[in-house]
């Protein structure tokens, strides 16, 4: 079973500062301390963060989750994707496209597919509440920021 995410949200800034702000992974501790504690950076490619290989570690109802994850800024599509090569949730990948509204208004869609083995089925409606829930900090960090 996959938990299958797809949400849209509207954020008051640039399309630009959102793309830094999804690239900047080594603030997700500080923007998600309740999920996730620590991330180090593997490999880094690209003048603009276009490739960025990192080690996650995790919470997630009280057990430790590591990953090793890909992200890939796609800048003439305003999009970056995530997949995860190794570790807990292997096989995911959450994709976030952001589309200018109107001047300093941006729309993000993040679509997900996630895989968390057994998990999935037993705590799919939570996965899903936390996606909704860090995608609404971090709208609330771009926001304020």
């Amino acid at each position: 079973m996959t938990v299958r995410i797809d949400l849209t949200r509207e954020v008051r800034t640039s399309v630009q500062r959102v793309l830094d702000y999804f690239t900047n992974v080594e603030a997700l501790p500080r923007f998600h301390p309740e999920y996730i504690k620590n991330v180090r950076i593997v490999n880094r490619e690209g003048e603009n963060n276009n490739n960025i290989e990192f080690e996650q570690e995790g919470s997630f109802h009280g057990k430790k989750i590591t990953s090793i994850n890909r992200l890939t800024r796609l800048a003439s599509e305003s999009t970056i994707r995530i997949e995860i090569i190794d570790g807990n949730g292997k096989g995911s990948t959450t994709t976030i496209r952001c589309q200018e509204i109107s001047p300093g208004r941006t729309q993000i869609r993040l679509e997900g597919e996630l895989h968390y083995g057994i998990l999935e089925k037993i705590l799919s409606r939570s996965i899903h509440g936390i996606t909704v829930k860090t995608l609404d900090e971090d709208i609330q960090n771009l926001e304020q920021g």
